[in-house]
């Protein structure tokens, strides 16, 4: 079996001015802020499908994982999830028998078995996302239209500037 990519170690971060840092943090709180008022909207959208379809929240955190990097090992997928390697087995085995994800023999070592999501998995974490995108409608459809729009292009700034920093790591 192949060892699983590891990330490259991270840089080390810049020296910042406390100017810098002031204003990091003072964005993570509002951020915290807007979180804390989303949050429980998003969480019951998530709790519906963990009910629906008798997930773990394990499970959901494998099938994003799935969605993002797959086909994977279940080595690869329990460093991701942070779970022992005979747990991630598990996992897999349980979603596998509900049709949610599937395990093809790897080309490259046909000793090894890859795992993916079907296309069942990929509508489950397909409609959670859509949850996740109507919370934050709903949020915002009170607000002024220009404050809106202004709201979504700094933060697209954001996004561009902190995406490249991500490319090497792991994604949501």
């Amino acid at each position: 079996m192949s060892p699983p990519e590891q990330p490259p170690p991270e840089p080390d971060p810049p020296t910042l001015s406390p100017e810098h840092v002031q204003a990091a943090e003072a964005f993570g709180k509002t951020m915290k802020r807007l979180h804390r008022l989303i949050s429980s909207r998003v969480m019951r959208g998530m709790q519906d499908e963990l009910l629906e379809w008798d997930l773990s929240f394990s499970q959901i955190t494998a099938m994003h994982q799935l969605r993002a990097r797959a086909p994977m090992t279940v080595t690869q997928l329990s460093e991701l999830t942070r779970l022992s390697v005979p747990a991630a087995s598990h996992l897999v085995e349980r979603l596998v028998k509900r049709g949610l994800a599937q395990r093809t023999e790897n080309p490259e070592n046909r000793r090894e078995k890859l795992v993916d999501l079907t296309d069942a998995g990929r509508d489950i974490v397909g409609r959670m996302d859509s949850e996740f995108v109507r919370a934050y409608v709903t949020a915002f459809q009170g607000l002024q239209l220009d404050t809106v729009q202004a709201a979504t292009h700094h933060l697209q700034r954001v996004l561009d500037e902190i995406e490249p920093l991500y490319s090497c790591q792991e994604h949501p």
